[in-house]
């Protein structure tokens, strides 16, 4: 291949310390060096707290906007539009701004909305748009092939509403005390913590899932992708592969399984479960699907 004058073959251009990128690269603004770092399948960078931590942390579920930003990188290039259907307090539509990304953000919870507009008063970020409604409803209402990326965190089954021991918890050597109540955010306002009303039963999550992800297939253009995060659970006395049922009804939509990454949270606190009677996951890590629309 002809090499051109300063040593480069056509087409790349060196960026420094970053590495060489190639002006062909369709997906995002990557170097090769970057790429290969970009594609690995577990993800165990550490994240610091930031972006005003403390009050992000008022949601359970919230993610770190440096590994939003970083995935957001990998799969748009600059002045692409990323979608996050349920978009909590804000970590994808923050990871969007920090990457010279727009964004929108869908949260049925006005609590969340509120807390992200907070986060960018203080830290100074413009804001995305975010919209306070309900994914079911809003999404419809966008235009076909709307978007270059759909990232999100999905609320989790009935974790966050089941019944949960009123028994008191004790360390080795510690007083007793009253277990912490989830943080997590129920769906839809006004649920309750048993259960009884909302998505209590795992067939009615996925259903909720499939009416929000055809729209979000709709709204993003053909041969981009949708990245999901998504935990599994253990519950009652076994352990549910709430991230294998995801993907499997994704590709009911039509979109194709590409990667399931997995993010090791280095931050996630061990705890004792089961000991002396049965083995229970200590919970260390989410799963990230990665699917590609046709």
């Amino acid at each position: 291949m002809e090499e051109k004058q300063d040593g480069l073959k056509p087409r790349h251009v060196d960026m420094g310390e970053r590495g060489i990128y190639h002006t062909d690269n369709r997906l995002n603004d990557l170097t090769g060096k970057e790429w290969v770092y970009a594609t690995r399948s577990v993800i165990n960078k550490s994240y610091p707290p930031s972006f005003q931590f403390q009050l992000r942390s008022q949601h359970g579920g919230q993610k770190p906007p440096e590994l939003c930003a970083d995935l957001i990188r990998t799969f748009t290039k600059a002045g692409e539009r990323v979608l996050d259907p349920f978009m909590g307090v804000g970590g994808t539509l923050i990871g969007a701004t920090i990457s010279d990304r727009s964004a929108v953000g869908v949260e049925v919870n006005p609590r969340w909305v509120e807390i992200y507009r907070e986060v960018c008063r203080l830290e100074g970020l413009t804001e995305q748009e975010a919209i306070c409604g309900d994914s079911r409803a809003v999404l419809p209402t966008f235009p076909d092939e709307a978007f270059d990326l759909v990232l999100t965190d999905v609320p989790y089954w009935n974790m966050d509403r089941r019944r949960r021991s009123t028994g008191k918890f004790k360390r080795a050597g510690g007083p007793a005390v009253e277990r912490r109540r989830s943080k997590l955010s129920p769906f839809a306002p006004g649920e309750t913590e048993t259960g009884v009303t909302g998505l209590a039963e795992k067939e009615e999550w996925l259903e909720t899932m499939r009416a929000v992800f055809a729209q979000a297939m709709r709204v993003l253009r053909r041969r981009r992708y949708l990245v999901v995060f998504i935990g599994d659970m253990y519950h009652s006395g076994r352990y549910h592969m709430l991230s294998a049922q995801l993907a499997e009804l994704l590709e009911g939509l039509g979109l194709v399984l590409k990667a399931n990454l997995i993010w090791y949270d280095v931050s996630k606190s061990l705890h004792v479960y089961g000991y002396r009677y049965e083995f229970i996951p200590s919970m260390v890590h989410q799963n990230i699907l990665v699917l590609r629309k046709p």
